[in-house]
């Protein structure tokens, strides 16, 4: 009989056991329900898995981090803070408590302490985006600009298609020159400054005859302002005032002889009156000082085409090609080229890319609906000519 209940008692021990093992929830338990729940976006019900995990390991500090962002997400700030700040009095460099810390502060609008948080979390971790981000967020906030464009130039050296930080540069640069022009006009209304500032504005809004305007104040006031004209020549230029962008680009190289987009300017358009020679020399300087500027190159190669170079002018669309091959207007010049050279296999090589590219696009554009035609066509109306990358034949 005892022999029997002694075996019972056993039995029932290790069922027990069992039966506890079973039931035994590891951290990583608690962190996969919390975070199915989270997908869901049922922030209470992982509340409540945190808080549960919380009991069972009171002093782990991943699970109060977590916690924390689920307060942080349900707007509970000053919850959220107060579990971060635990965190790190216990660990000053916790990965990410300082920077959701300064999410925190941010959502309270407490801007000073919000910057705080996001520079502690950069200093363990420089290239932390988020944390860059939200700390131009903040001192724009407080308007200090300079600091705000220190972090956005630090995510565009590091990626340098980063179109979100690129358009705050942007709008920081927007506003910085409203606010110098606004204070210059009450400084000086009429000075040679406040009208060059007010044409940058203009000219990159692409308002080329406001510009131009208030270029010729400057002109008229400071004719050796810096800078002037080449300025007026380059919007002249745009807007197909050939001999009036001839004269200042001239004035323009008498003050700067290896200006590169002057030479270019003044190349283009002594090209365009059929005197090649003449621009040769500008043209060269303006590659010379930028190989990767293909529209010089370009038109370089029409000049030595023009002067009966053949062999330059092979060499340069030669090498436009390679860099951009899929530009067709390249390929009809190799084509003119290897005719002058009398490399018939050559000239039709180069005519049936020309011919494949020119097809290629003409099909493009009868897939695109008839909205995208007539947005295709408001461009061209738009866009100041000479601002495509290789200028046509």
């Amino acid at each position: 009989m005892l022999i029997r209940a002694t075996l019972f008692l056993l039995l029932f021990i290790s069922a027990q056991s069992g039966f506890a093992q079973k039931n035994a929830r590891t951290l990583e338990d608690y962190f996969a329900e919390a975070k199915a729940l989270e997908t869901k976006e049922d922030l209470v019900g992982a509340e409540k898995v945190y808080l549960q995990a919380l009991h069972v390991f009171p002093m782990h500090r991943e699970i109060r981090k977590r916690l924390g962002i689920i307060y942080q997400t349900e707007l509970k700030f000053a919850e959220s803070i107060e579990i971060f700040n635990e965190v790190l009095r216990e660990d000053s460099r916790y990965p990410e408590a300082n920077f959701y810390l300064g999410l925190s502060h941010l959502g309270l609008n407490q801007y000073v302490k919000a910057i705080e948080a996001f520079n502690k979390e950069l200093e363990i971790n420089p290239n932390y985006r988020r944390a860059h981000y939200f700390a131009a967020d903040a001192l724009l906030s407080l308007d200090r600009k300079a600091e705000a464009i220190q972090h956005l130039e630090a995510l565009v050296r590091e990626d340098s298609n980063d179109a979100k930080a690129w358009y705050q540069l942007a709008r920081i640069s927007r506003s910085l020159s409203m606010q110098a022009i606004k204070k210059l006009s009450l400084l000086d209304p009429e000075s040679a400054l406040f009208h060059a500032l007010r044409a940058e504005s203009y000219a990159e809004d692409e308002k080329y005859n406001d510009a131009i305007r208030e270029y010729q104040k400057v002109e008229k006031q400071q004719p050796d302002f810096a800078g002037v004209h080449f300025s007026l020549g380059e919007l002249y230029w745009k807007t197909d005032r050939n001999e009036e962008a001839e004269s200042e680009l001239r004035l323009a190289l008498r003050q700067d002889p290896n200006h590169p987009m002057a030479n270019y300017y003044m190349g283009e358009l002594l090209l365009r009156s059929q005197r090649a020679k003449e621009a040769i020399p500008l043209l060269q300087i303006s590659v010379a000082s930028d190989p990767s500027f293909l529209a010089a190159q370009f038109q370089l190669g029409k000049c030595y085409l023009a002067e009966n170079q053949v062999e330059e002018a092979l060499r340069i669309f030669s090498k436009v090609a390679e860099v951009e091959p899929e530009s067709k207007i390249t390929h009809y010049q190799l084509a003119q080229v290897y005719a002058r050279l009398k490399d018939d296999e050559k000239r039709k090589h180069h005519l049936a890319i020309f011919g494949k590219l020119n097809k290629a696009e003409h099909e493009k554009k009868l897939n695109r609906s008839g909205r995208a035609l007539q947005m295709e066509q408001l461009d061209k109306q738009q866009l100041p000519q000479g601002s495509s990358p290789l200028p046509p034949s």
